[in-house]
């Protein structure tokens, strides 16, 4: 789980390449205990925007969800960041189930996106 400042995620999330083409779709998420990176899948290693976490950390993790539900993600959180943007909103990969989800928590409300890929969730539990 990272835990971010709501305004900074919805910012992060803002600059999302916007694509037609599906194979080029994914979103690919990195925190890696300090910060939150985000790439494209098909350029997993050049970081187009990050942000830095604060409050509780917990080990790093990777995910790669959808172009769309990174859209669906951001106009949720422009809800919450006019009411709550300095608030903390945690972000983690969700693996109880297939496939792999990201899910956002703020303000007692929790939303969950499909994700692509989770290359750090346990072999058994990858999409």
């Amino acid at each position: 789980m990272a835990q971010l400042k709501i305004r900074e995620l919805h910012e992060l999330l803002r600059q999302a390449p916007r694509r037609g083409d599906l194979e080029q779709d994914g979103i690919r998420l990195v925190y890696d205990g300090t910060a939150l990176h985000m790439s494209t899948a098909d350029a997993p290693d050049t970081v187009i925007a990050r942000v830095d976490t604060c409050g509780f950390t917990t080990e790093p993790w990777d995910v790669t969800a959808y172009r769309a539900s990174i859209t669906s993600m951001e106009v949720w959180l422009r809800i919450l960041n006019r009411e709550h943007g300095d608030h903390l909103i945690d972000v983690a990969p969700f693996w109880a189930q297939r496939p792999a989800a990201i899910t956002f928590t703020a303000g007692g409300r929790t939303a969950a996106f499909p994700a692509i890929a989770c290359p750090t969730a346990p072999a058994d539990r990858r999409p």
